[in-house]
């Protein structure tokens, strides 16, 4: 076996972001994506059947003949798509409760203050649905304080009249920003977040401790050249937990490696908040341990993440800490300019590109990465890591 086809057998444990779809979703995600990699960059990828493999585990085969090695694949699907669904209120008004009263307390504790000088489209992402509201509010406020001028002074079919005309406005207003600030996505995603800092998310954190009791077992049994732990958005800050609490399960003596890999993560959010010293603990265990290669993939056009800042930003690490390697995906390499101008504008779905197939073949590549023959630390082993992005820094960026 040459260092260049060092994987022969892997397991990919994957959690995704704050999403109420589950393993199906997922599976057709890969699948289909995988199948135009493939037309692009001529891998041969077989992914097999969706099965269920615990409680909350489902998972599938990819056998793949990728830059000419064979590998087998068992890419596990952890779950918590059940907690996600319980944290996804349906109704307007509850809603318009949960913006108000996560965006207030971000804004309590210092995390918009703190995205806004280190990463301002990070800002925009999490004040956007806020102050989008805001607005809405002032302006209905407005309507139907021009509603009242009108009854008392001129009468009430023309009060009634204008109400007409302008509720609908207003209405439709209220839909558009929704859609395009992803207020109701965004908004239940950072309110899970505050309770999760705050430890009020008890069937999370039991949830995390079973992935990762599975994790140290895989670890611990061996049989795999690889094991991959791959976190994407909210993800990501789960991915943490569950590697540092899988990694201190392991005996003294253990040889075990874990590769870790974070798409689009947002950490800042939970790693910010005064309450999330237990997350904080996690960072540094993971920066310190010699038994993980950590990378970080982040993209500065993607507005839902913070773009090539360092997870563990503003700890106190020991000094042999290595950290996470951040890259930078370089997501217009993979398109042509048109498309790529596209996608640029579209946010939410530059924020699951990591996962998808590009236009074009490139270093970035999740099914090279997930079902190919080369190690997460050798596929970017000679790529530098980007140490200091500041290019969306404001006020000259918080204290480090």
């Amino acid at each position: 076996m040459t260092p260049a086809h060092a994987v022969r057998r892997r397991l990919v444990c994957y959690l995704s972001g704050f999403d109420p779809q589950g393993p199906a979703h997922y599976h057709q995600l890969y699948a289909t994506e995988g199948a135009r990699q493939s037309a692009v960059s001529g891998h041969v990828l077989q992914v097999g059947r969706r099965r269920r493999m615990a409680e909350h585990v489902a998972g599938w085969d990819v056998d793949a003949t990728i830059e000419g090695g064979s590998v087998q694949t068992r890419y596990e699907f952890l779950r918590w798509d059940d907690i996600v669904r319980s944290h996804w209120p349906r109704s307007r008004w509850a809603l318009l409760r949960t913006t108000v009263w996560a965006s207030w307390q971000c804004w309590r504790d210092g995390v918009m203050w703190y995205s806004w000088q280190r990463s301002w489209p990070a800002f925009l992402a999490l004040a956007g649905p806020g102050l989008a509201m805001l607005i809405w509010l002032v302006l209905l406020a407005l309507a139907c304080g021009v509603a009242w001028g009108l009854l008392k002074g001129v009468g009430a079919a023309l009060a009634v009249g204008w109400l007409a005309l302008a509720l609908p406005g207003l209405v439709g207003l209220g839909m558009v920003a929704e859609r395009r600030t992803q207020m109701a996505w965004l908004m239940r995603s950072l309110a899970c977040l505050v309770r999760q800092g705050r430890g009020q998310t008890p069937e999370l954190e039991s949830r995390l401790d079973e992935h990762a009791a599975r994790l140290a077992a895989a670890l611990a049994a061996g049989g795999h050249d690889e094991v991959l732990l791959v976190g994407h958005s909210s993800g990501a800050m789960l991915a943490v937990s569950v590697a540092a609490r899988a990694l201190r399960q392991l005996p003294a003596q253990s040889t075990a490696q874990l590769s870790l890999l974070t798409l689009g993560q947002c950490g800042a959010t939970l790693s910010r908040q005064p309450q999330a010293q237990a997350y904080r603990d996690e960072l540094v265990e993971l920066a310190a341990s010699p038994r993980l290669t950590w990378l970080d993939v982040s993209a500065p056009p993607d507005g839902c993440c913070y773009a090539l800042v360092d997870p563990c930003e503003g700890l106190t690490l020991p000094p042999a800490a290595r950290g996470a390697k951040r890259l930078n995906p370089r997501f217009a390499q993979l398109f042509t300019p048109a498309t790529y101008e596209g996608l640029r504008r579209d946010k939410y779905r530059c924020h699951f590109q990591y996962l998808m197939a590009g236009e074009l073949p490139g270093e970035y590549d999740y099914f090279a990465i997930t079902a190919g023959p080369q190690s997460l630390a050798q596929r970017f082993e000679q790529r530098p890591g980007v140490d200091d992005f500041r290019q969306f820094e404001c006020f000259g960026g918080p204290r480090r």
